[in-house]
């Protein structure tokens, strides 16, 4: 890494994300900003190093655009024979751009079609506070200059008439209230803001608030006490909310006690005034409180509570009540097996492919069960026993829907199967009662990432009378929000399970099998240091992670994901490598451009011909979906109307350049622009259910490199696996148990109790 000698200097920067922040200040990353024109250049990337004497963490938000006066130095981050130049600020004067006036500039910006930020700043900037008066006496003279089109006027008026309150927004600026939250809560409060916040300023926990923020305001800006009862009743909201952000549903009373200490310090008693919560908090219904088997005394949110019981119960009836509706004639499992066989083998022209037994019990099992549960590590043939067991169920003549969480593992549901799927989001929006029918079958695949608010929002909306599987694998990464469903049932008895074991997609002689099961039980499994073997390890310190990932990778980059535990990490993390990798791979002569809306000054995105890249929404029109990969192969030299329609419905959209998704030309639209980022490197959530010829996995000591982490990063592989980085590290990851197991989660318990 070799640096240029500081320069002071005065630099507008939209803040993208923060990279590490404590109780000394953050170091914040972003683009440098014309706010004049409004043009955001996404290629200038800028780190700003921000004392706590300089500006608070809160006052730093993500999205917001400051002012950063400070010394900068232009530091080129080498990497072997790659570098790429950053510049940092640390930063000795930090102002918002919108010093006054943020809260209407942002109003008007969220409400008024035809009013971006741009527009709404010229407006501040030109009338100040005059501007409440112009919009409470809908004075077209005074805006139109800058609005000159008279429905955008009228619509800003007839809007502010509705909703707007000068008096409301220059009450949450005096409380210095963050602008982000700000605006949450006068979109939910509306007229009714200032007599909320002054009611209870801890309703700003509802907004997204962090609890440092909001309780900063509430003491400063409104004057409650440290043993305010408001106070006492939202910090013991916030620690059940924390322990839903960890993953549990419940909480010890222990657990709880440390969290609600730390929560209100300096309070002089945080034991009492615990006590004193959790008395105000019982009569009004804040929590519940149980003994349960196995638990203990445990506290729930009331949500977790309710969702938990409610799924525990539609378990148990499913498995308790025998299948209601009869078959279209009777149905022989294993010859429909052996019809299945004897059609696959002459599709794949394979002599000698069959199930083996494991497979045939598990079509079995899922056939004759209302609940039903197949799991099993990468490779074992899930998909297969998915394809026999749909043969069998067509007898039945119910209808039948298979999914799953995310669009990516969906689309490899509809590739590997060849039966439409969807995500559990596309189908609690789209699938109504009467397509669904009163006995669906539900088939849910990758379920190790079902959490406990998903699968409750689909038992509310399946019929009694339905019959579910689940497909699955409980090693692999837990699920992001809170609870455990597949998890929790694998290591249930009752529960009908079939475990597939015989791997089926590697050669029987590959050692990536061998090495995923001893990962999974908790053994390291023998690395070799031979760069072209199945399963390498190469130990390297923290700056050599990148140049040996880049090595490894440009030896066969066509066949090669690069995996990795977290974005920031700046030896190992994807924003590192997606950053150094577009220096090098991407050409920097054909750039994506993007005409910004509201002054139609063109932008640089930060992406290039070449680039690999991922799209990270759902457009099932165009068959994208969130998490696919692609390639950005042209740019065009200005934007193109293309008809996305047809002959009876023509649909024309801007077009900046093509990309191959999956194998698939796409135009990129100026829609889609937002929906795309760098992927030479993804994070191993993101590559869950997807499989790649060969993956390198950059690994150092993290909190999030577990045993799951390793193991599913490992079996993602078809043909070689490569670990790059600190072996100790994944030697402790491997040998502790999975976090996922340590969750405290309360299904089991209510499954067994009956309650």
């Amino acid at each position: 890494m070799s640096a240029t000698h500081p320069l002071l200097i005065n630099v507008s920067v939209r803040i993208t994300s923060i990279r590490s922040a404590n109780k000394r200040g953050c170091i914040a990353f972003g683009h440098r900003m014309d706010v004049a024109l409004g043009i955001n250049d996404r290629s200038s990337p800028v780190v700003i190093r921000v004392s706590d004497a300089i500006a608070k963490l809160s006052d730093i938000a993500v999205g917001a655009i400051f002012e950063v006066y400070g010394e900068a130095t232009t530091v080129l981050r080498s990497h072997g024979t790659f570098a790429v130049s950053e510049l940092t600020v640390d930063a000795q004067d930090v102002r918002i751009v919108r010093p006054s006036g943020s809260q209407v500039i942002q109003w008007l910006a969220d409400n008024i079609k035809g009013v971006g930020e741009v527009k709404a700043t010229r407006l501040w900037d030109a009338l100040g506070e005059r501007l409440y008066d112009s919009l409470d006496h809908a004075d077209h003279g005074a805006v139109e200059s800058i609005l000159p089109t008279e429905d955008v006027r009228n619509r800003m008026f007839e809007r502010w008439a509705q909703d707007g309150d000068a008096k409301t927004l220059r009450f949450v600026q005096d409380k210095q209230i963050p602008l982000d939250i700000a605006r949450k809560a006068i979109r939910f409060h509306k007229k009714q803001t200032i007599w909320a916040l002054t009611n209870d300023p801890y309703r700003l926990l509802s907004f997204a608030g962090t609890w440092e923020c909001v309780d900063r305001v509430a003491r400063h800006s409104f004057g409650l006490s440290l043993d305010d009862p408001r106070r006492l009743a939202a910090a013991l909201e916030e620690a059940l909310y924390r322990v839903s952000e960890k993953g549990h549903t419940c909480s010890t009373l222990n657990a709880l006690q440390a969290s609600v200490g730390q929560l209100i310090k300096p309070h002089a008693a945080p034991i009492a005034a615990l006590s004193e919560a959790l008395l105000a908090g019982a009569k009004v219904g804040q929590f519940v409180f149980q003994d349960l088997p196995h638990l203990g005394p445990m506290l729930f949110a009331p949500g977790s509570w309710l969702m938990e019981r409610r799924c525990a119960q539609f378990i148990r009836d499913l498995i308790s009540i025998p299948l209601m509706q009869p078959q279209l004639f009777k149905v022989d499992v294993s010859d429909v097996i052996s019809r299945f066989e004897e059609k696959e083998r002459a599709h794949l022209g394979l002599p000698a492919f069959g199930l083996n037994q494991a497979q045939r019990d598990a079509v079995a099992t899922s056939f004759s069960n209302r609940f039903s549960v197949i799991t099993g590590g990468a490779g074992v043939g899930k998909t297969t026993v998915l394809k026999a067991l749909y043969k069998a169920l067509d007898t039945t003549g119910r209808p039948r829907f298979q999914m799953a969480l995310s669009g990516r593992a969906t689309a490899r549901m509809i590739e590997a199967t060849g039966e439409e799927a969807r995500t559990i989001a596309g189908f609690l929006r789209k699938v109504d009662d009467k397509e669904m029918g009163q006995a669906p079958i539900i088939v849910i695949d990758e379920a190790s990432m079902l959490d406990l608010v998903t699968f409750y929002r689909l038992v509310q909306k399946l019929p009694a009378e339905c019959q579910v599987i689940l497909v699955g694998d409980p090693y692999q990464l837990p699920p992001i929000g809170a609870g455990l469903i597949l998890h929790v049932l694998c290591g249930m008895s009752g529960v009908p399970i079939t475990e597939l074991i015989e791997v089926k997609r590697q050669a029987k002689d590959s050692s990536i099998p061998l090495a995923s099961r001893q990962i999974r039980d908790g053994q390291l499994p023998t690395f070799s240091s031979n760069e072209s073997d199945e399963v390498v390890f190469l130990p390297c310190s923290d700056e050599q992670i990148i140049p040996t990932v880049l090595k490894l990778y440009e030896q066969d980059s066509e066949n090669t994901q690069i995996l990795s535990a977290t974005r920031s990490c700046r030896f190992a993390g994807v924003d590192a490598l997606n950053r150094i990798c577009h220096v090098q791979y991407g050409d920097h002569t054909r750039q994506l451009l993007a005409e910004n809306q509201e002054t139609g000054e063109v932008e640089a995105t930060g992406l290039s011909v070449g680039d690999l890249v991922m799209y990270t929404a759902n457009d099932w029109a165009r068959n994208l979906q969130n998490g696919s990969l692609g390639k950005l192969d042209e740019v065009f030299d200005k934007p193109r109307s293309v008809d996305l329609g047809d002959e009876n419905k023509p649909y024309f959209c801007t077009a900046l350049g093509i990309a191959t998704f999956e194998g698939v030309k796409h135009y990129i639209l100026n829609t889609d622009i937002d929906s795309l980022e760098l992927a030479y490197s993804i994070t191993v959530h993101k590559a869950q259910g997807s499989q790649f010829r060969r993956v390198i996995i950059p690994v150092r000591k993290s909190r999030i490199l577990d045993r799951t982490f390793v193991y599913t990063a490992a079996t993602r592989a078809q043909v070689q696996v490569v670990f790059v980085g600190e072996l100790d590290a994944v030697k402790e990851a491997v040998a502790m148990p999975p976090k996922a197991f340590s969750r405290q989660v309360g299904l089991r318990a209510l499954l067994e109790a009956g309650q």
